[in-house]
Parts: C-alpha cells; sequence; structure tokens
C-alpha cells in the first residue's frame, strides 16, 4: 500500500525547461564542485536527468523508498545499498521539508525556496549568498541574470566558503 508525500515536480519551462517528459518529479540534486554549470541552481528530472528551474509542490502516491530506488538507478546503479537508501532519504526529507502543495520553489546551492521568497541570506554547500529576491525570478524577465549570477563562476568563486570551514549539506 503507498502513500502520499509531498515532492516536488517541474512547474513549467521558465528561464530552463529542457525536461520535457509529464513526469518532471525531480532528483536528488546532484550538486558537484561547479555549481555554476546548473547544478547548484537547476532541479532535474528524476526520469530524463534533463534540467528544469521551477517546481511545484505535488501529493505523490508514493513512499520514499520507491522514489530513492528510482532515483539510484537513474544513476545506472543496478544494486543499491539500504545505507544509499537511507540516506537518500533522510536529505530529500530535509531537503522538502518545508515544501507546500501548490507552491512554486527554486533552488540554489543545497537548498529549496520559495519562488516568491524575499531577504534571503544562508550559506550553502559551496557558498555564502544573500539576495532582496531570488535570481531565478529575475532571470524569468532578464536571462542575462544568468550569466550575471547563476551560471557566472566570478560570482560562485568570490562568495565561495573559506577553505577550512566545515559545511552541512541541506
Amino acid at each position: 500500500m503507498s502513500k502520499k508525500i509531498i515532492y516536488l515536480k517541474k512547474a513549467n519551462n521558465d528561464v530552463v525547461g529542457n525536461c520535457k517528459c509529464k513526469d518532471g518529479r525531480i532528483s536528488f540534486p546532484p550538486q558537484m564542485d561547479c555549481p555554476w554549470c546548473g547544478c547548484g541552481w537547476l532541479f532535474t528530472c528524476i526520469k530524463c536527468r534533463q534540467a528544469f528551474t521551477f517546481a511545484t509542490g505535488v501529493e505523490l502516491e508514493a513512499t520514499w523508498e520507491d522514489l530513492a530506488r528510482e532515483d539510484w538507478k537513474a544513476w545506472g546503479l543496478t544494486r543499491i545499498s539500504k545505507k544509499n537508501i537511507k540516506s537518500w532519504i533522510t536529505d530529500m526529507k530535509a531537503l522538502l521539508g518545508d515544501v507546500k502543495v501548490g507552491e512554486t520553489y527554486a533552488c540554489i546551492d543545497g537548498k529549496v525556496f520559495k519562488k516568491d521568497s524575499r531577504k534571503i541570506e544562508f550559506d550553502g554547500i559551496y557558498a555564502s549568498h544573500k539576495f532582496d529576491r531570488l535570481p531565478h525570478v529575475l532571470a524569468i524577465r532578464d536571462n542575462e541574470v544568468v550569466d550575471q549570477v547563476l551560471g557566472n563562476t566570478e560570482y560562485w568563486f568570490t562568495h565561495k566558503h573559506k577553505r577550512g570551514k566545515k559545511l552541512k549539506a541541506a
């Protein structure tokens, strides 16, 4: 018997909308050491692995375990350990803990924010950030924001955490 959980799926094609799946459920954020490439500010689809900027809170009839398995399998793993499943569930529940059905979200540097968030200040996985408004939202009307902030290596390097700082992922 499946259980209903609150999750995120693709909202629209604003800014970046490479995923064409009807499904559009997010995968675990695949952030690496190059967050400007998109891995630090875009969602990816659990099925096709294509990127998109905005996701909407939805209620799914699924289990966290099934989603974790599906995500790991899409990365090419054929044998998935209980430890991997448990870790994925713990991290994903923390990431999506404040998500509300019907609200639209964007992600940046290991955190998820409501699209209409204001006065954002936080330490992410890679850098420290301070925005009056999410750059994703500004990029809807001015795509140059992608080149100036989100995809700009200089922005990320300038705001990068100092060496030695112990980080805790979202």
